[in-house]
């Protein structure tokens, strides 16, 4: 079964950090017996993440314009593929992961079946704290989107093992 992580990269105030939780996350999802659809997010240095990226998507345009579309629209297609179900780090802000959620949660909007959607926020990350557009999604109007905050890798294993029980 796939499913489809998501996470600022762009943004990151220290890539290599970052790194580390989406690859323990990425981890613990394959704990559970998903594949993800790609671990870019895993990668220290952008050549890394490039690398990663290519490795799951294929080979990208050298024209960074070219290279942009291509990322966003394979990303796109990701989301929109037969996945079980989303997964995104929001700690660090990011448009485009904010696309993603998004796309995500719209997908019944488009004729495909709804998906649930974790999202984890690591508790005072951001000096700012959460977006509102994250934080105010409310359960009322995406019962399948769930935000939780975290502390700890523990609390990242807890989190991510009761959501793949409830959707298993």
């Amino acid at each position: 079964m796939k499913l489809f992580y998501g996470a600022a990269i762009q943004g990151a105030e220290n890539r290599k950090k970052r790194a580390n939780i989406h690859k323990t996350i990425i981890e613990l999802i394959k704990k559970q017996g998903f594949d993800v659809y790609t671990e870019h997010t895993t990668g220290k240095t952008y050549n890394e993440a490039i690398e990663k990226l290519e490795q799951s998507i294929g080979n990208m345009p050298k024209d960074d314009l070219k290279r942009r579309i291509f990322v966003r629209n394979k990303m796109i297609e990701g989301i929109e593929s037969d996945i079980k179900a989303a997964v995104f780090e929001v700690s660090t802000p990011s448009l485009g992961t904010g696309v993603e959620i998004t796309h995500a949660y719209l997908r019944p909007r488009i004729g495909l079946k709804e998906i649930p959607i974790l999202a984890l926020y690591e508790k005072d990350y951001w000096p700012n704290k959460l977006s509102t557009m994250i934080r105010g999604i409310s359960i009322e109007e995406l019962p399948n989107f769930n935000l939780i905050e975290y502390a700890s890798i523990d609390d990242l294993e807890k989190i991510i093992h009761n959501f793949f029980n409830k959707i298993s």
